[in-house]
C-alpha cells in the first residue's frame, strides 16, 4: 500500500457503525497493514468494543492495530480558538450575552470538521497504512464533509484581502461598534481555509477515500443510508460498500420472528435495488453484545469472508445529479427494469419509485436533492436500465 488508505463508515446512530469500524480494523491488522482506528463519538463507543481503555493518544490495541479517540474539541480550542475568541468578541460588542456569544461563535460543525482535520494530519504525517474512521451519524457527517468544499472557494481571498486593513479598523471601531479581528486570527483563517481544500481534496480521492454506509434491514435507517448516498453523490465523496448489519440469522424458526424476518428480507431487497451497482455486504444478528477483539475478528471473517477490506470495491456515482438554470436532472440505476411495471411519484422531499419485479414488488425511497425542492417532476423516462428524471417549474 503506496499511501494511507481511509475507510470512513457513517450511517444513523444505532446502526452498528463501531462493531463494523472496529471489525475492519482488525481484519486489516490481520492481514499486516498497520492500522489505527479513529472515532470522534463522545459515548467512547471504541473503548466499549474493545473492551480496552482508548483516550486521546494514539493506543496499541493489538499487533498492528492502534486505536484513538479524537476529542474535536480539544482540536479545536488548540489550533482555532483564537479564530472563535475573535466571532465571540464580536458578539458581545453586538450585546450578547457572554455565553451565547460562544455558542454562536462554535458554528454548527465545527468539532466535526476538527475531526477530519485530524484525519488529514493522520494522511499527511504518515506512519499508517491504514485509517478506519467510525464516522458521527450520516447527515451531520455528510454536511461536514462538504464544509471544506463550501468555504474553501472564496473565502481564503476575502481573509487575505481583509488583513492589510486590520490596522485602519482599530481607528473606526469606536464608531461601528465592532473590533477588527487580531493578526493571528486572520492568519489561523487562512491556514485553516488552506487545509480544508487538503482534506476536500484528501476526500474526494477515490483511491484515497472510501466512505461505507452501515444500516440495518428497516425501512428509517436504509432511507438515511440512501440521503447519505445522494449526498455523497452531489458533493464527488466515492461510495464504495454497504453493509446491512443485524441481519436475523436463517437458522431462526421461532414463529415469534416470523413477522420480522419477512420484513428484514423485503429491505434488504430494496436496500439492494437502490444502492445497485455499489456492492451489499451482510452481518447477522449475534446473540449477544460483539465486543471484544475475538468476536470482532469473527464478524470480520463474516462480513469480508477472506477478502482484503482495503480494497475500493466500487468508484463511480450511482446517481448523477445535474442542476441547470431552470430545472434540475436526475439519473439513478435501474436494473432488470420494464417500463410497464414501474410507476414514480413524488412525496415531499423524497421519490417513491414502485418496481414490479420477479421476486415481488419493491417500494424504493430516493431523496431528492435541495436543488428540486422547488420544482415539480415534469418527466420519467426508462433508458439502457437507467431512469432519467427531469424536475422544473410547473
Amino acid at each position: 500500500m503506496l499511501q494511507m488508505r481511509i475507510i470512513a463508515y457513517t450511517g444513523k446512530g444505532g446502526v452498528g457503525k463501531s462493531v463494523i469500524s472496529c471489525a475492519t480494523a482488525i481484519k486489516l491488522a490481520k492481514m499486516g497493514y498497520k492500522t489505527l482506528l479513529a472515532s470522534s463519538d463522545p459515548a467512547h463507543t471504541l473503548s466499549d468494543a474493545l473492551l480496552k481503555p482508548i483516550g486521546s493518544v494514539e493506543t496499541k490495541v493489538g499487533e498492528n492495530l492502534w486505536a484513538v479517540q479524537v476529542d474535536p474539541v480539544k482540536e479545536v480550542m488548540e489550533h482555532y480558538s483564537v479564530v472563535i475568541d475573535y466571532l465571540a468578541e464580536v458578539f458581545k460588542a453586538r450585546e450578547i450575552d457572554e455565553a451565547l456569544a460562544y455558542e454562536l461563535a462554535n458554528f454548527p460543525g465545527t468539532t466535526g470538521v476538527a475531526t477530519l482535520l485530524k484525519a488529514h494530519s493522520y494522511h499527511k504525517k504518515g506512519g499508517f497504512d491504514a485509517l478506519v474512521m467510525d464516522l458521527v451519524p450520516s447527515g451531520e457527517a455528510l454536511r461536514l464533509l462538504y464544509v471544506p468544499h463550501l468555504i474553501g472557494r472564496f473565502s481564503r481571498k476575502v481573509a487575505k484581502l481583509v488583513a492589510p486593513a486590520v490596522q485602519l479598523g482599530r481607528l473606526f471601531e469606536p464608531l461601528i461598534g465592532v473590533p477588527p479581528p487580531p493578526g493571528n486570527a486572520i492568519d489561523k483563517q487562512v491556514a485553516l481555509l488552506e487545509r480544508l481544500d487538503a482534506v476536500r481534496e484528501m476526500l474526494t480521492d477515490p483511491k484515497v477515500t472510501s466512505m461505507r454506509l452501515v444500516m440495518n434491514p428497516d425501512a428509517f435507517s436504509t432511507s438515511n443510508a440512501l440521503r447519505a448516498l445522494m449526498q455523497a453523490s452531489l458533493y464527488g465523496v466515492n461510495v464504495d460498500l454497504a453493509v446491512i448489519n443485524k441481519v436475523i440469522p436463517s437458522e431462526v424458526s421461532d414463529p415469534y420472528f416470523e413477522g420480522w424476518i419477512k420484513a428484514q428480507k423485503e429491505h434488504i431487497q430494496a436496500a439492494k435495488a437502490s444502492l445497485e451497482p455499489i456492492p451489499v455486504k451482510r452481518l447477522k444478528l449475534y446473540r449477544d453484545e460483539l465486543r471484544g477483539l475475538a468476536q470482532l475478528e469473527e464478524a470480520a471473517e463474516e462480513i469480508f469472508d477472506g477478502e482484503d477490506p482495503s480494497q475500493v470495491y466500487y468508484v463511480g456515482k450511482p446517481i448523477e445529479v445535474i442542476v441547470n438554470e431552470d430545472s434540475v436532472e436526475m439519473d439513478i440505476p435501474a436494473p432488470q427494469a420494464r417500463k410497464d411495471d414501474m410507476e414514480v411519484e413524488r412525496v415531499g422531499d423524497e421519490l417513491i419509485i414502485h418496481l414490479h419485479a420477479d421476486l415481488g414488488d419493491l417500494r424504493i425511497l430516493i431523496p431528492l436533492p435541495a436543488a428540486a425542492f422547488k420544482y415539480s417532476l415534469k418527466s420519467a423516462k426508462l433508458i439502457n436500465e437507467r431512469l432519467h428524471l427531469k424536475f422544473s417549474r410547473e
